[in-house]
């Protein structure tokens, strides 16, 4: 069906017959999590009514791009109303993610505006996410301590190196006249022994995957839970674990490219 005109009112069947093929939904690296959970079963539903109002793959990714802001701004109401709503939010940007890229493909419009803007929306979500909980920590405390929105600011620059990474390996190719690599060829494995065992070994604690939007506001989240059980502030203790944490992912990243095939010149 894929070269066959498109029907105006398409059936769901035919809105995951075009838009999520096997080379989307079997994506080990690309598909996030939240795709097997409940985006790719619930967006063909939401693609079709996009489809139908005649708005475009573009005009969804603007979509997203608001709700992600507004998950991050969601932390600035008190109490676990905030966290809950955010983490709300940022689930509602992933399901807006997935129907973009399908309305695109129904469409056939797909280029590189909307990946633009589909990164946008990740980057600045991502960043904005830390800096909202840490001015939210100020405005909370009762003297205005403004270290908590310094640590939220710093976070959201360590969030920003850290997607920078993958960014600027792609780019060091592109700019070295190398094609970029397939999803599933390998080049991005490590390929020094031990990192790639340690790499591995972060598989089964995935605190490299933490720094995602949706992961960010369910770490808060739960550890927010788990505060208002036991009697302490979880919003704060989320932001300084992850505070904590980034500056060794970012090491680990680091580390895992330069050993990988990534920026490696196969002529010489």
């Amino acid at each position: 069906m894929s070269d066959a005109p498109r029907p105006e009112r398409p059936t769901i069947e035919q809105i995951r017959e075009v838009c999520q093929p096997d080379s989307i939904r079997k994506r080990k690296n690309a598909e996030h999590w939240t795709g097997d959970v409940f985006t790719r079963s619930i967006s063909p539903y939401l693609t079709r009514t996009f489809v139908h109002a005649g708005i475009s793959a573009n005009g969804v990714t603007v979509g997203m791009i608001l709700c992600g802001w507004a998950a991050a701004a969601a932390f600035f109401i008190p109490g676990i109303a905030g966290p809950i709503l955010a983490a709300v939010l940022a689930m509602l940007q992933m399901l807006l993610d997935a129907s973009d890229g399908e309305v695109a493909r129904w469409t056939r419009k797909m280029g590189p505006r909307g990946i633009f803007l589909d990164r946008f929306a990740h980057t600045t979500t991502e960043s904005l996410i830390p800096i909202a909980i840490g001015l939210r920590l100020t405005i909370e405390s009762s003297d205005n301590n403004w270290a908590w929105a310094f640590v939220g600011a710093v976070l959201g620059v360590l969030v920003l190196v850290n997607k920078s990474l993958n960014e600027a390996s792609r780019m060091s190719r592109v700019e070295s006249g190398l094609d970029l690599p397939k999803k599933t060829d390998g080049t991005s494995a490590p390929r020094v022994g031990w990192v790639a065992t340690a790499r591995r070994a972060a598989n089964f604690v995935p605190i490299h995957r933490a720094y995602h939007s949706v992961e960010q506001t369910l770490v808060v989240l739960a550890i927010a839970i788990v505060g208002l059980a036991a009697g302490f502030n979880g919003v704060a203790v989320a932001l300084i674990l992850l505070a904590v944490a980034a500056p060794l992912v970012i090491a680990g990243h680091m580390v895992a490219i330069l050993t990988s095939s990534m920026l490696r010149n196969p002529h010489t």
